[in-house]
C-alpha cells in the first residue's frame, strides 16, 4: 500500500506539503525547507490530497485560513 509524507514549512509553519513517500521531493523547493511531521498510509489520507499528489506530485495547503478568505464567487 502507498504511504504519504506530511511536512510543515520550517519558516512558515502554516504551510503543509504532502508527497508520496517513495517519490522524489518536488522541484522548486528543497527538503531542508520542510520538517517531516508524519507518514500515513493511503487509506488515512483525504481523497482530494491523494488526487492532487497523483496529478501534481504534491499537495500544498495552508492551515489557519479565515472565512473572509473564501472567494464569494
Amino acid at each position: 500500500m502507498s504511504a504519504y509524507k506530511f511536512f510543515v514549512h520550517v519558516r512558515h509553519p502554516a504551510y503543509r506539503l504532502v508527497v508520496k513517500a517513495d517519490a522524489p521531493f518536488p522541484s522548486g523547493t528543497s527538503e531542508s525547507e520542510w520538517r517531516l511531521t508524519r507518514t500515513r498510509e493511503a487509506g488515512d489520507v483525504n481523497a482530494e490530497v491523494r488526487e492532487a499528489v497523483g496529478k501534481d506530485g504534491y499537495s500544498l495547503f495552508r492551515i489557519g485560513l479565515s472565512l473572509s478568505e473564501i472567494p464569494e464567487t
